[in-house]
């Protein structure tokens, strides 16, 4: 009675512990669909590209294998707006709705993966942190980019499960017990390979947490079928992007593709200014707006309609604080990893062998996922993203938010510690750690609340969208020209009654995702001409000038419509 009792009290706190837990998902579920139910954040046409596909696949039984325009990245996103579509209906929301799936999905894994590395109690600050979030991180998790949210969710589940496959277990396994493992290695290969058909950034996570499993499972794997289990489930997560490769024509495979856009068409010749320039711009600007910084945006894309804020010194000097001080809590969190893994293999046998193989499974689990972030921070820095768009490009440091629990147990550490080897220091440390983690729960809900002050600015950007949709209507468009930009934001919230050709300001082909638009625009030849008037000034002068035909040209808000007469 007594052991049961004991057993009852250990069980009621973690009871409680997932049940804060579940309330914390849930509200970070519901700030998100009080956003999307406003419409934030705006929409543009990458993500109308996704929402095209999803009523392809939907409406038109198409089976894409990637993102239109691309050989590398998996269009899983469009195939849950496509499920969506037949629940309620093509439209922005319904496309939305499975991102905020994959989030709540990716919060349950990393509430798990926090649980098993670290205390309940950062478990739950970690969850809290997450449920939050500056606009930039809320607009990634809510926009559909594809990609971005699979990394968060299959990153955390591959390290979880290799993770528990790593943790000590009975030597002498029953068939129950045999099957279950196999299970576990056949899910860390499907979700491994789903993450690469998804995106190609979740290859140092992945790389690393197969890693672990090497590592304390060899004597599984000698045996073969945990082996056969990993490369079946890795083949059936990423058989699309399997099959396609095998019949790749050459330069339009996924790796040539990969290479493509880490480097760019032309190698970069490497210089110390060169790569000063490229870690001073992933200090000062990539690292603080994936990190969740909520002043001073920037957005070096204006028809992304982003906020950004003057270049002023006060704000360069928010960046180069906030890159600098969370660089430095990386590295000291690294460190600390490092020595909390060195100490447990030093430490005598005092506990049970199992006990200890615990603790280093954990230690080592730590160190690898801060690894995972630093071999992806190494190379953010060493490719072009740094140097073009430093801001818009921090999504590609997304590994981070899976991090997120191990960069902060150094704190989390120094305001529980007793600080027993610097005594003098014990309260002031205390109070510094304790202080810099409230501050960073303030600064992220300050984020969110900016998110909420957007709304109505998210509204009048719809309500324009729609009001614009409406016009081409009634001038009687059904094919048109138009930049990127414009294109496949327009084809999608017509709900393809409006398609249209992307061209560039020469009016020449220009960055086309989806050829049958082009062409069905190209072959109409009553397709009008919707240029943005900043950009297109002499092109329609050049469209104008034509003797061998009349076009009619009407100014709408910051466009020329220009449609041809007879």
């Amino acid at each position: 009675m007594t052991i049961a009792k004991g057993k009852l009290r250990r069980l009621v706190p973690l009871e409680r512990w997932n049940l804060v837990a579940l309330g914390l998902i849930l509200v970070g579920v519901s700030l998100r669909l009080m956003l999307l139910k406003q419409h934030w954040p705006w929409t543009d046409s990458d993500e109308g590209i996704f929402g095209l596909m999803a009523r392809h696949i939907a409406y038109q039984g198409e089976h894409p294998t990637f993102m239109y325009g691309s050989f590398y990245m998996g269009p899983l996103q469009a195939y849950l707006g496509a499920a969506f579509f037949h629940l309620f209906g093509s439209s922005l929301l319904a496309l939305r709705l499975g991102l905020v799936m994959l989030f709540a999905l990716f919060l349950v894994a990393l509430y798990l993966l926090t649980r098993t590395l670290y205390t309940p109690g950062l478990s739950l600050l970690t969850l809290t942190l997450l449920s939050l979030g500056s606009p930039y991180m809320l607009t990634y998790e809510l926009r559909s980019y594809g990609g971005y949210l699979e990394i968060l969710l299959c990153g955390t589940l591959a390290l979880l499960i290799a993770t528990w496959l790593a943790l000590p277990t009975s030597p002498t396994l029953s068939p129950r017990r045999l099957l279950l493992r196999c299970g576990g290695y056949l899910a860390w290969g499907t979700v491994v390979g789903l993450g690469l058909w998804s995106d190609m950034l979740i290859l140092p996570l992945v790389g690393l947490s197969g890693l672990l499993i090497v590592l304390f499972c060899w004597s599984e794997l000698v045996r073969l079928f945990p082996i056969v289990c990993m490369v079946g489930g890795l083949a059936l997560g990423m058989w699309p992007l399997l099959a396609y490769n095998l019949h790749a024509p050459p330069g339009l495979d996924t790796l040539s593709a990969v290479t493509v856009q880490q480097q760019g068409p032309v190698p970069l010749h490497y210089t110390p200014a060169l790569v000063w320039q490229q870690i001073k711009a992933t200090i000062q600007l990539s690292l603080p707006t994936i990190s969740g910084n909520p002043f001073c945006p920037v957005s070096e894309v204006p028809v992304l309609r982003d906020p950004t804020s003057a270049p002023t010194l006060a704000c360069r000097l928010i960046h180069l604080g906030w890159g600098t001080g969370y660089l430095l809590l990386f590295l000291a969190a690294l460190g600390l990893a490092g020595w909390d893994l060195w100490r447990l293999g030093r430490r005598p046998r005092l506990e049970g062998k199992a006990n200890k193989q615990a603790d280093l499974v954990r230690a080592s689990a730590r160190l690898l996922l801060l690894i995972a972030a630093a071999i992806t921070l190494v190379l953010f820095i060493h490719s072009l993203a740094p140097l073009k768009w430093p801001s818009l490009h921090g999504r590609y440091l997304i590994i981070f938010w899976i991090a997120l629990p191990a960069i902060l147990w150094p704190l989390w550490q120094g305001a529980r510690v007793t600080w027993s080897f610097l005594p003098r220091l014990r309260q002031p440390g205390r109070a510094l750690c304790l202080a810099l983690l409230l501050l960073l729960l303030l600064f992220y809900g300050i984020g969110t609340a900016q998110a909420f002050s957007e709304t109505a600015t998210a509204q009048m950007y719809y309500q324009q969208d729609m009001a614009f949709v409406q016009r081409l209507e009634e001038l009687g468009i059904t094919h048109f020209y138009s930049d990127y930009w414009t294109c496949y934001k327009v084809a999608f919230l017509s709900q393809e009654r409006l398609t249209c050709g992307v061209v560039n300001q020469q009016l020449q082909p220009g960055y086309i995702r989806y050829w049958p638009y082009y062409w069905a625009t190209h072959a109409d030849h009553h397709a009008a001409y919707v240029l943005p008037r900043s950009d297109y000034d002499a092109a329609l002068q050049a469209l104008m000038a034509q003797q061998n035909r009349h076009y009619r040209l009407t100014l709408y808000r910051d466009y020329f419509i220009v449609q041809p007469v007879g």
